[in-house]
């Protein structure tokens, strides 16, 4: 090869472990030499004298893997491949024979790619349910190209434009983060009110232990689930109550916390012990999002059921052995944890990271500086 290296590396950009295909990006001064004579193609013509964006399939002469390659720019190329370690490693190893260094993919993307692009495909990866996947997959493109929108707003002097798109992506921020991080459901009351049944109920297994001895749960016993699509954890937790016992005063500790940091919370009743005082000091203790009144199949004949919370909350009548309620618990979930979604062409950001870039940026935009625009261009950048 004629040409000297100044600074070539390589690095699997895909998850690793099993998949259907694997994505070897490569860069720098000798990327386009090493593709050229790396890769056979059937038609014999260089990928590198070709248009960027331009892709050619062939066989890597090395390892004889049939196999896509991209040319992204001048000096950078995308190898994919069969999924798996076994093949990508192979290609990586030859990489390394022509002086290619291999770095890890945060690294790679953080100095060769768009970070929006790639930051929303990385979350892309930790979508658990299909409908996080679609909404994800719509702000691959739809993010970077409202950046560059705004970017565009900024060098135009439209601050106040840039700065109003920028306050509508950090609106939906919330939901933008629960499309990898699922959202906390905690269900709390009385020992043996019947929290564990329920998540059994809702969960359409038995994750929680049930026994009719009160205080049997003493620990958080969490559940992943999807509701409407989304993703849930149900936490059941230790029963409220005072108590002399070193470990469910632990447990109810662990309640209390759960709760504060929950997205919703759901105080649970047994509707045939409905007494007064203390339901409300439960509820006063809680601030629950919504109250179910469980076991309604063992209501005592002739006993009218009364509202826990005087009209003030959603509430719904439940029962584990008839499965009344059921579905409607989970449906009154879904819409209070999502009551709203957001337009087709709204984008938002979707990590911690993105979050506070644009956080930042807008910041920058509010100080109506010279100085502080470009901070500003560049936290969009």
């Amino acid at each position: 090869m004629n040409a000297s290296p100044s600074f070539n590396v390589c690095s699997q950009i895909t998850p690793s472990g099993r998949g259907a295909v694997a994505v070897i990006a490569i860069h720098g001064d000798l990327a386009g030499v090493t593709i050229d004579e790396c890769l056979q193609t059937p038609s014999g013509n260089p990928l590198s004298s070709r248009k960027n964006q331009d892709i050619a399939y062939g066989i890597w002469k090395s390892t004889g893997e049939d196999l896509v390659v991209s040319k992204r720019g001048e000096k950078h190329f995308e190898i994919h491949c069969h999924g798996g370690t076994t093949a990508s490693q192979a290609i990586i190893g030859s990489l390394n024979a022509r002086g290619f260094t291999e770095i890890p993919a945060a690294e790679f993307s953080a100095q060769f790619q768009d970070f929006w692009n790639v930051s929303t495909q990385l979350a892309l990866t930790q979508a658990t349910t299909p409908q996080t996947a679609s909404f994800l997959l719509r702000l691959v493109t739809q993010l970077p190209n409202q950046i560059q929108q705004i970017r565009n707003l900024l060098t135009s002097h439209e601050l106040s434009v840039a700065a109003a798109h920028i306050q509508s992506m950090l609106n939906w921020s919330k939901f933008g983060k629960h499309l990898t991080t699922p959202r906390t459901v905690v269900l709390c009351g009385q020992p043996n009110v019947g929290k564990s049944s329920l998540v059994n109920a809702m969960s359409g297994f038995q994750r929680a232990i049930v026994h009719d001895i009160a205080g049997t749960t003493r620990d958080v016993v969490s559940q992943a689930i999807a509701i409407d699509g989304w993703p849930v954890t149900v936490k059941d937790t230790a029963g409220l109550r005072n108590s002399d016992n070193p470990i469910e005063i632990q447990g109810i500790a662990q309640a209390k916390a759960q709760i504060l940091n929950s997205d919703l919370t759901i105080c649970v009743f047994d509707v045939n012990e409905l007494r007064q005082s203390e339901r409300a000091e439960i509820v006063t203790q809680t601030k629950p999002d919504l109250v179910v009144l469980n076991k309604i199949d063992l209501l005592f004949p002739n006993r009218q059921v009364h509202d826990i919370s005087n009209g003030q909350l959603p509430t719904v009548q439940t029962s584990v052995i008839t499965k009344k309620g059921i579905r409607e618990l989970i449906k009154m979930i879904g819409t209070q944890l999502v009551p709203e979604l957001p337009g087709k062409s709204q984008a938002y950001p979707v990590t911690a990271d993105q979050h506070q870039r644009l956080k930042e940026a807008l910041d920058c935009i509010n100080q109506k500086s010279p100085a502080t625009l470009n901070q500003a261009l560049e936290r969009l950048g």
